[in-house]
């Protein structure tokens, strides 16, 4: 069961229905699908996407990372 309130005293409904918003946002940008689709989808979806999402991020600035640092090693020479 979700809290009425956070720990500063504000509501907490209207804290996590943003932070909802905000998920099916960078769900919705990533995927190319539209914001009320991903309404019809279980929270375990979304975090399973989101996760997912987390995910491609990092491999993705590995490899920049890695071009980076063997960049900076060519100018190195």
């Amino acid at each position: 069961m979700d809290p009425q309130y956070l720990s500063d005293g504000s509501p907490y409904g209207p804290a996590r229905y943003k932070q909802i918003v905000v998920e099916c946002y960078r769900i919705s940008h990533r995927i190319n699908t539209s914001y009320t689709d991903l309404m019809k989808v279980t929270p375990l979806e979304r975090k399973y996407m989101l996760d997912m999402i987390d995910l491609e991020d990092k491999k993705q600035q590995e490899e920049m990372d890695k071009l980076k640092k063997k960049s900076e090693e060519r100018k190195a020479r």
